[in-house]
């Protein structure tokens, strides 16, 4: 019994001088890194021996700072910050070997002070609080104290174009203008893609007071690029050390993360057909229209197997109908035909006045038809572009 207490004791400590090693060897050192699934940094913190020692960051997706601390053996030490993301400062205090001493300041969203704290040596000495300034403009050195985006575009050979010695960069990449970037619906349903490439007129606060295409698509493109643009602030541009007014050139993609065709057909399967039955189940009633003064009724003509027809029924074109006030007054009445072209998804392309009443009457109907969703004709069982009649009967009664 006495020899096998004296083994076990001796095994014991070749496994803890095992476990002591292994320790060792695998101990963490270095600077350790963690990222988002697209790439950008999440985290860099610096380990020695798997203890906390050094810098600790944290990132925003959009690659602005989140916050940064610095460690001394495990124990916090120094300047800490917390930021918006912006890239503009939240809060930031000192710690001295894991106590607070000085000043803690925080911040509003837009850089201006919040309330001033001070501590002396981890006890509260006093506070005092600012009211928000919702003119305070920050300057293009408050956001460059979390703000990453102009070192990111560097990183990625990305070069922007100015009038000015340091370019207006969005506060959250050019992801962000994407990010704000409403897809046409005709441009997605005909799969078109490109780059819409215009200039911005950006002001000394990081505004965009006005924009100018000079690389256009077309279907509705222009103006959504033009849209993103105006909706994203920017860090104002530079010049010999001063913000100022510039002119930045920017690309707006339009990409469809989708083979076009399919996604088309897709939206297109969305639609909801209607048999003959419900398209009479759903026309507007007499007793229904003339409560408006209106008593439409309307007609569809085609030379195909099945006509293109409004997805809510005639209805919906009278509910589109904005009747001009001289029709009103003179109780217009007669038949207005239309030709309209539509194509295979459903949508009103073009619309041609075959006869008409006059008084703001025929094109009031072609702007209703424009704005009314209509079931594609079919032939052969099949979703066509196509060339319909509608013979709308107007009277105002």
């Amino acid at each position: 019994m006495i020899r096998l207490h004296k083994n076990m004791s001796y095994i014991a400590r070749i496994l803890i001088v095992i476990l002591a090693s292994t320790s060792i060897i695998y101990s963490q050192n270095g600077i350790s890194k963690s990222y988002y699934p697209d790439g950008t940094p999440r985290s860099q913190i610096s380990y020695v021996n798997s203890v906390l020692d050094g810098s600790s960051l944290l990132f925003y997706p959009n690659g602005n700072l989140k916050s940064e601390k610095y460690y001394s053996n495990g124990i916090l030490n120094g300047v800490v910050k917390e930021y918006y993301e912006t890239g503009l400062v939240k809060e930031e205090h000192i710690i001295k070997n894991g106590v607070k001493d000085g000043a803690q300041r925080i911040y509003h969203e837009n850089g201006a002070l919040k309330e001033l704290i001070i501590f002396n040596k981890g006890s509260f000495v006093s506070k005092q609080s600012f009211e928000y300034d919702p003119l305070f403009s920050p300057s293009a050195k408050l956001y460059q104290a979390g703000n990453r985006q102009q070192q990111l575009m560097q990183e990625k050979n990305i070069e922007l174009i100015c009038d000015v010695e340091i370019c207006p960069v969005p506060i959250g990449g050019m992801q962000a203008i994407q990010n704000q970037l409403v897809y046409p619906e005709h441009a997605l349903l005909y799969g078109m893609e490109g780059t819409v490439s215009l200039i911005a007129m950006i002001n000394e606060k990081g505004e965009v007071k006005g924009t100018e295409v000079i690389k256009g698509l077309g279907l509705g493109c222009d103006e959504a690029a033009q849209e993103a643009v105006k909706k994203t602030l920017f860090i104002p541009g530079q010049d010999k050390g001063k913000t100022v007014a510039a002119k930045l050139t920017i690309n707006v993609e339009f990409k469809i993360f989708d083979e076009p065709d399919k996604l088309a057909k897709d939206m297109a399967a969305q639609t909801p057909t209607i048999s003959a039955v419900e398209k009479k189940e759903i026309e507007p009633k007499p007793e229904e229209t003339t409560k408006t003064n209106i008593y439409n009724i309307a007609s569809i003509r085609c030379d195909y197997e099945e006509c293109a027809y409004p997805i809510y029924g005639i209805k919906s074109i009278n509910k589109n109908f904005e009747v001009p006030s001289i029709a009103k007054r003179l109780k217009l009445n007669g038949e207005i035909i239309i030709e309209a072209n539509i194509d295979k998804y459903g949508i009103v392309t073009d619309t041609k006045v075959i006869k008409g009443i006059g008084y703001g009457c025929d094109e009031a109907l072609q702007s209703a038809l424009l704005k009314t969703k209509f079931t594609p004709s079919k032939q052969k069982g099949e979703s066509i572009d196509s060339v319909i009649k509608v013979i709308y009967q107007f009277n105002y009664l």
